[in-house]
């Protein structure tokens, strides 16, 4: 009997190949990433020194000059001014794309006749209707955060109107022959359906909603990253400036690649409906 519990209590809780294949799992989703970076500053290095020349700085100057702008509270008051309209605009964007999104798709007319527009207006450059921002919004962080959150609403409503009116009109036949109510409706049919889209989208819009921020910071604005970018542009500072470039990658490498696991794991939830 005691060897019986001794065997028992000897017994492993957990597969240690299931422990092994989710370590597999995330090397695989990380470590590409890392050694891309890594091989980046490499090739900066090896250039920066075949070049020798004063204008073209090493990843080591670069981020001492970075360190040095980072010691600045007014640096400091930038980053933390561009990441609170950055998240705000992305939050807003997204919210806002998604339900209008769906409540469009879910109307076959309204998408035919909607949805050339809007892929019309996304095509023209977005920096041409900044100018309109500034009219109405003025100089400041309102209109930096309508500019970023026009780069990224667009995309994200496009994505969510096209994938609502994609969802196969059989299920929504059948629902409605079953009298399922509409909130029923969304919830169990139309959402499963779109999720692994609006996933996409949101991976992709952050990047556009980083980018209408920076392009407004930089033409118009007393703060923010871009405006500590364009100064050091003006200033041909080649140190500061690739110290910011590389500090904007870091800002946006941790979103991204959550964003990137929220949509792996989103899709492999719902993918298959």
């Amino acid at each position: 009997m005691s060897s019986t519990l001794d065997r028992v209590a000897t017994t492993p809780t957990a597969p240690p190949k299931a422990v092994s294949s989710v370590g597999r799992d995330n090397a695989r989703r990380f470590l590409p990433p890392v050694v891309v970076a890594v091989l980046a500053v490499l090739i900066w290095w090896v250039a920066a020194v075949l070049v020798d020349s004063l204008i073209f700085p090493t990843p080591a100057e670069a981020m001492a000059s970075l360190v040095e702008d980072l010691g600045k509270a007014d640096f400091r008051a930038n980053v933390g001014d561009s990441l609170r309209i950055l998240v705000l605009a992305f939050l807003a964007s997204t919210v806002v794309g998604s339900l209008l999104g769906l409540t469009l798709g879910l109307s076959p007319f309204w998408t035919r006749t909607i949805a050339p527009i809007v892929y019309s207006i996304n095509s023209i450059p977005k920096i041409v209707l900044y100018p309109i921002f500034l009219s109405f919004l003025g100089i400041g962080a309102l209109s930096r955060f309508g500019f970023s959150f026009y780069a990224a609403f667009i995309p994200m409503f496009l994505v969510a109107v096209e994938a609502t009116a994609s969802v196969q009109r059989i299920h929504l036949k059948m629902a409605a022959s079953l009298q399922v109510s509409w909130p029923r409706l969304i919830r169990q049919i139309v959402i499963p359906a779109v999720l692994p889209a609006l996933a996409t989208g949101m991976r992709m819009t952050f990047g556009l909603a980083f980018l209408g921020l920076l392009l407004a910071e930089m033409f118009s604005s007393s703060s923010g990253i871009g405006y500590e970018l364009l100064r050091n542009v003006s200033l041909v500072r080649m140190e500061n400036i690739m110290g910011t470039v590389v500090l904007i990658l870091v800002m946006a490498l941790p979103p991204t690649i959550a964003l990137q696991w929220l949509e792996t794991r989103i899709t492999s939830k719902y993918g298959g409906r």
